[in-house]
């Protein structure tokens, strides 16, 4: 099986900065390896992080490109699911 070529399927390097409670960091960080490993396996997986608004989970996030904000796919009470397809 192959994937199907689609016209926005090419790598783009983009820089992402991030701010957040040191805690968070180790385990923010081993999604993003966790998320790279699967992609270099060609392995699919559901990956996510418990976001606890109320404690200190409040991470600020700035890009250095433009982007159009995207639905989730799935969307329970809050618990959603994103998918480039």
């Amino acid at each position: 099986m192959y994937a199907i070529p689609r016209k926005e399927n090419f790598m783009k390097k983009f820089t992402i900065e991030v701010e957040m409670n040191e805690r968070w960091i180790p385990h923010f960080m081993s999604m993003l390896k966790y998320m790279e490993m699967l992609g270099n396996k060609g392995s699919s997986r559901t990956v996510g992080i418990y976001s606890d608004g109320d404690g200190d989970f409040n991470p600020k996030f700035k890009t250095d490109i433009e982007w159009e904000t995207k639905p989730p796919v799935f969307d329970h009470d809050g618990n959603r699911i994103y998918d480039a397809g």
